[in-house]
């Protein structure tokens, strides 16, 4: 059986930073165990001084919620959150690596909500693994 070998990447990863929080604490839990999160998020990059160079921008929003007895949702709250990464790529920058560099900053994200939950008295919030690959690349916008 053959093995297979994964390409090396033409992107590399100089930084990342969270560049805002917001998070606004709303109604108390009804209990702590059952929470559901609605997730929204927006992309956009602008280019540095090299060609190669760009900066990544992922904005995340959680808006968290229970429903009550009657099945109306309680709002919890919502979180939001902007990453910003700094991306090297070897030839020219590919828009189709986007993607790449949402998950990239996502998987930065992952651990900051869990532990923001838990400061504010609430169980840690495990978000769910995105797949981003049906994001268009091209719908990005250069700012």
């Amino acid at each position: 059986m053959d093995t297979l070998q994964p390409k090396k990447s033409s992107v590399s990863v100089k930084s990342v930073k969270l560049v805002q929080l917001n998070f606004i604490q709303k109604d108390n839990p009804i209990n702590l165990e059952n929470m559901d999160i609605g997730l929204g998020f927006n992309a956009s990059y602008s280019k540095l001084d090299s060609d190669n160079t760009i900066q990544f921008n992922l904005g995340i929003q959680l808006k968290l919620f229970q429903e009550d007895a009657n099945k109306d949702n309680i709002d919890l709250g919502i979180m939001q959150f902007h990453l910003a990464g700094i991306f090297s790529f070897e030839n020219g920058i590919d828009k189709k690596l986007f993607i790449n560099l949402m998950s990239i900053l996502y998987s930065y994200l992952r651990p900051i909500a869990a532990q923001i939950s838990v400061m504010a008295k609430l169980p840690p919030l495990d978000l769910p693994i995105l797949n981003f690959s049906e994001i268009n690349p091209d719908d990005i916008e250069e700012k």
